[in-house]
């Protein structure tokens, strides 16, 4: 895994850098604020955010009659004053919304299909589960869904966030057929690993900075397990397995996201797996629950969702998923003294009634003070992943346009435009604010390895947060790509620092192939923002 980031790490530390720019704008040529942040939990903050399911005897959602004080919650065995409380009728959607999910109070739910690690006649029958699932919702689902699928090379989206079960339902019927043939071959299993776990951060990417719980349901196999005492690597080299495992963890966390693993019709004797399903019914206690063993199991754990496994009723469970996922309670509480020492911190959510049951995440790694943390690195490891990932990202928004050949130089020449929406501004000198973000742009072959690319930064500056007086369009950037034979598609990444969002637009060939040619334009020292 390691080395895997080292390589996207190599091929992005390659890129022909831009001098530090700024961009001093007036309110028309700014980016808008949300009034107020999107929640989320960090590490680092003082405000933890709790997604909380509680079950009854029954093993059915407890949707009302509880209240604050309900609630107990202890983090490393210390007592938490409850901070603030949401029920779970404040987490819907009105019936007669659009697909959109405008407050992002209500959950959305995130199917993905894995191919990666379920053999080809299990992959068939992941396939007919979900799509009875589908056929068993209304033809406008309670909220929104998006549905992706684990290949051999990619995480692919097949059908962005929807209400529409039609839409999910046309999408997962034209998915081409193909072999697992990763999962066919013992040599690639640890690089299976890295992918699956690869797939989770994109997600998580994908999603941060979108408000509400994001409920992850896993339908397959997940990333095969590693039992870290018994393989034969280096301290050093397990020591950054686990570094990954927790960053991941954080990352899940940090996004909200609740992840529920379904194994369908899997023997818990099968060697790889049966530690997942092991795993996940262990009671951690206060140990760091990845010690010892890497699985999808302990994920599950981790973010406060669930692990089925050795059943074939996998559209039950899939529904079951989606149930616990949909009603919870969110409760935020503020701890104090958090050791940076990098362990696990062990939350616990208790009911003062002992006859119901909870379900939520096992904590979060605190930083780490002595941790040597290469922020560039840092950054770029999380550029290649978004450069090189299939699925969008939506946290910004932005567009390409005016597109231009030159085939003298073999490069495109394009214009980036970053919308208003969900920038954060941060206060400046002399009453103004400023975002800080990054442009990357990167010519990607068919097995969307970087071929060539670019990257720049820029500060954009406005006097005022008043939205009213902000403009669709915070502005524009000028990007000149290498663009060689063996490209078919260009991906450029915007990533804001304030705010640690990232938005992404792609090219693909034909539309570049038809572009308009022009000359090459004489180079420059600097490359000049246009605002507009």
């Amino acid at each position: 895994m390691s080395r895997r980031h080292a390589v996207l790490l190599s091929a992005l530390l390659f890129l022909v850098p831009f001098s530090l720019l700024v961009a001093q704008s007036n309110p028309q040529q700014s980016s808008q604020q949300q009034s107020v942040p999107a929640p989320t939990l960090r590490v680092t903050s003082s405000l933890v955010f709790l997604d909380v399911t509680v079950l009854d005897k029954k093993g059915q959602p407890v949707e009302t009659g509880l209240t604050k004080d309900d609630f107990i919650i202890t983090e490393d065995k210390k007592p938490q004053r409850i901070f603030s409380f949401e029920p779970p009728d404040v987490h819907t959607i009105n019936a007669k919304s659009s697909n959109e999910n405008p407050d992002g109070r209500a959950p959305v739910t995130i199917l993905v299909l894995d191919r990666l690690n379920s053999r080809f006649e299990d992959f068939a029958y992941i396939s007919y589960s979900v799509r009875k699932f589908l056929l068993a919702q209304p033809q406008q689902l309670p909220s929104p869904a998006e549905m992706l699928v684990v290949g051999n090379e990619s995480l692919d989206l097949l059908q962005s966030y929807t209400r529409s079960r039609a839409d999910l339902l046309y999408a997962l019927d034209h998915l081409p057929a193909a072999l697992p043939y990763k999962q066919m071959n013992g040599a690639f299993y640890g690089e299976r690993v890295a992918q699956s776990i690869d797939a989770l951060q994109q997600i998580a990417l994908q999603n941060k900075g979108v408000p509400g719980r994001k409920n992850i349901i896993w339908v397959g196999h997940g990333g095969p397990g590693v039992q870290l005492e018994t393989i034969d690597v280096s301290a050093k080299a397990a020591e950054e397995i686990r570094e990954f495992v927790h960053l991941t963890t954080n990352m899940l966390v940090d996004s909200r996201i609740s992840l529920f693993v379904i194994y369908p019709e899997l023997p818990v004797f099968e060697t790889g797996f049966s530690v997942s399903a092991q795993q996940a019914q262990m009671i951690i206690g206060d140990n760091d629950p990845f010690s010892g063993d890497v699985n999808f199991g302990l994920f599950s754990n981790e973010t406060g969702g669930k692990l089925f496994y050795n059943r074939n009723d996998v559209d039950a469970e899939i529904a079951r998923s989606a149930e616990i996922g949909a009603n919870y309670y969110t409760l935020t509480y503020q701890p104090e003294n958090v050791d940076p020492n990098g362990k696990f911190r062990r939350v616990r959510v208790a009911l003062r009634d002992s006859s119901l049951h909870v379900i939520t995440k096992a904590g979060y790694y605190a930083p780490d003070e002595n941790a040597v943390i290469n922020v560039q690195q840092q950054q770029m490891i999380k550029l290649s992943d978004a450069v090189q990932a299939a699925i969008p990202f939506n946290s910004l928004s932005l567009s390409l346009t005016r597109i231009v050949r030159h085939p003298d130089s073999r490069t495109t020449e394009f214009t980036v435009n970053l919308n208003s929406r969900n920038l954060v501004f941060l206060p400046a000198e002399d009453g103004k604010y400023t975002v800080s973000v990054i442009v990357a742009a990167a010519s990607l072959n068919n097995n969307r390895n970087i071929l060539a690319s670019r990257i720049q930064h820029a500060m954009l500056v406005t006097t005022t947060q008043d939205p009213a007086r902000l403009p669709t369009i915070a502005s524009r950037f000028q990007l000149t790509v290498p663009y060689p034979s063996k490209a078919r598609t260009i991906r450029v990444v915007v990533e804001d620092q304030n705010g640690d969002r990232i938005g992404t637009a792609e090219l693909d060939r034909k539309l570049i192939d038809a572009a308009p040619e022009a000359p090459s334009p004489e180079p420059q020292l600097v490359s000049p923002i246009t605002s507009h």
